[in-house]
């Protein structure tokens, strides 16, 4: 049995045409049928909700590797991949290495530094790292739709590949150490192999020990995405299955999922009592690191399409929208996603009866849960939404499926033109924003090595410390990490330095500490976005 849609008889359309061929291509063991149900519509007994489950198809799979292939060579292609770490690049790449690390703050997971130490342990090379990290994410990108297929079509689940992927900030995220990409990618996959177990009439062994694994990633990369993805799942499989009926299904795949996460959070929780004094004390210095936590929807809002938020004094911050234009497509995409709630009951859900609904809005669910968390203001937080439009993605993806599918004559002409519309915008629009971060990422960049250059010029060598004063100068612990100094944030007292050399970052204007105002100060090249920085360096013996 097809799991296409099936319709009344009548003239084909050219685009009916080219989706039986997609049908040809897409359905497991039966294309002529398949294409043939397109023809000749549904059997007299069968109601509009009587699609079958899809089974993954022998050639199938070649969608999903070719969205995971078109997402890697994109990054490597429009990613600048040799421009230097940045402030916490330098941290994560520091920690697994032979460089000093650099200072390791509350508000960090170990996820990062564990998936780059096959490269920081043997090379130095930035090119490596970003090259590594942009193979990783194709792959990554390619494991999570995995996770969705045999409930949907495979052209299905590789457009949630290619909404998710062709997203500026996924591409921008690809090519740079930095946790949010992986933690959508655990996400995606999480959610899609929680549905495929909850489907199952008994536990599956492999299922559970892979659901176990996403939780776990997404936990070691960063833990509040985690809690904010996998506990809600925890509720909709109690919610979803009564207990009288599916005790041990249930069981094991809440199981699975506290298992995951106490690996993951683990070694966080341990981390929590060495250095931070309990994990209540470490939570309270991650708000304090991010500029505490106050309630605000607006703000995701306003940086979706590129953008800054900081509720942190003396940080830049935004009060505009970025990007205006771009929130018609936002607004449209986030329509599709809850038209895919609708979809996915309809057509991947509907044979269960009692929970098909809150099925086919899990994704949803743990976006909006995601929502919650990051509208507690932190800075720079755009990056930080990737699991969200992940997931979300996925429930776009099933919107389009109906679209194009459902209608009839010209109205389907209607919905398929509406989409192609739809994804020209995004990867027009998206790709100009990501030219657009790109070049300032460039900038950034120069400006930062030529910083680092002017320092070297002026015989600051290891054993050395490099400071900054509260409102750092942004290239402050990148410095420290390609001058071989370590770094310390708002350095007041000069015994600390332990003899060695000390330099101190200051924004123009600005009073240094005071041990530092009789010692020799020197302009740096001016940087993009930081003005003018002047360095006050520790005279040697």
């Amino acid at each position: 049995m097809s799991y296409w849609p099936r319709y009344a008889p009548g003239r084909l359309w050219w685009p009916e045409r080219l989706a039986a061929r997609l049908i040809a291509a897409t359905t497991s063991g039966q294309p002529a049928d398949a294409a043939a149900e397109v023809r000749s519509g549904p059997p007299a007994d069968l109601g509009p909700q009587a699609a079958a489950k899809p089974g993954p198809s022998r050639w199938g799979i070649a969608w999903p590797i070719g969205t995971a292939v078109a997402f890697t060579l994109a990054g490597l292609l429009f990613g600048p991949l040799r421009i230097p770490l940045f402030w916490d690049e330098s941290v994560y790449a520091s920690q697994i290495s032979q460089h000093m690390p650099m200072v390791w703050g509350a508000e960090r997971a170990r996820g990062m530094p564990l998936l780059v130490a096959p490269v920081t342990l043997l090379t130095d090379s930035v090119v490596a790292l970003r090259v590594y990290l942009v193979l990783a994410a194709g792959i990554g990108l390619f494991l999570a739709m995995l996770a969705w297929r045999g409930r949907r079509p495979d052209w299905v689940v590789a457009l949630a590949g290619v909404i998710f992927g062709g997203l500026w900030i996924a591409q921008w995220q690809a090519p740079l150490l930095l946790p949010s990409y992986w933690t959508a990618i655990g996400g995606m996959a999480g959610v899609g192999l929680f549905l495929r177990a909850m489907q199952r009439d008994r536990p599956s062994p492999p299922g559970l020990i892979l659901l176990a694994t996403a939780a776990a990633f997404t936990a070691v990369m960063r833990p509040p995405d985690a809690i904010a993805i996998f506990v809600p799942l925890i509720v909709i499989a109690i919610a979803a299955r009564p207990w009288r009926q599916a005790v041990p299904l249930v069981a094991s795949v809440a199981g699975a999922i506290v298992i995951g996460l106490a690996v993951g959070i683990g070694e966080w929780i341990a981390e929590s009592y060495l250095y931070f004094g309990g994990p209540v004390m470490r939570l309270h210095a991650a708000a304090a690191a991010s500029g505490g936590r106050k309630l605000n929807l607006l703000n995701n809002l306003r940086i979706m399409s590129g953008g800054r938020v900081s509720s942190a004094p003396g940080f830049p911050g935004m009060s505009g929208w970025s990007h205006p234009p771009l929130l018609v497509w936002w607004a449209a995409f986030g329509v599709l996603a809850l038209i895919g709630v609708y979809a996915a009951h309809r057509y991947f859900y509907a044979d269960h009866r009692y929970h098909g609904w809150l099925f086919a809005a899990t994704p949803v669910i743990c976006a909006l849960c995601l929502y919650a968390l990051y509208s507690l203001p932190v800075r720079d937080n755009t990056r930080y939404l990737q699991p969200i439009w992940a997931l979300l993605a996925v429930s776009a993806a099933d919107a389009i499926y109906w679209l194009v599918t459902a209608p009839r004559g010209r109205l389907r002409l209607a919905a398929i033109a509406a989409v192609a519309v739809f994804l020209v915008a995004e990867l027009g629009t998206q790709h100009a924003v990501l030219a657009s971060e790109n070049a300032q990422r460039v900038a950034d960049a120069q400006g930062q090595t030529d910083a680092v250059h002017a320092m070297r010029q002026l015989g600051v060598r290891p054993p050395c410390v490099i400071t900054s004063t509260p409102v750092a100068v942004s290239f402050t612990m990148p410095a420290a990490y390609y001058l071989g100094c370590s770094y310390a944030w708002n350095l007041r007292r000069l015994e600390r330095a332990d003899g060695r050399q000390v330099v101190v970052l200051m924004h123009a204007g600005e009073s240094p500490p005071p041990f530092a105002q009789q010692w020799p100060v020197h302009r740096l090249p001016k940087t993009a976005g930081n003005g003018n920085v002047v360095a006050y360096v520790q005279p040697g013996p």
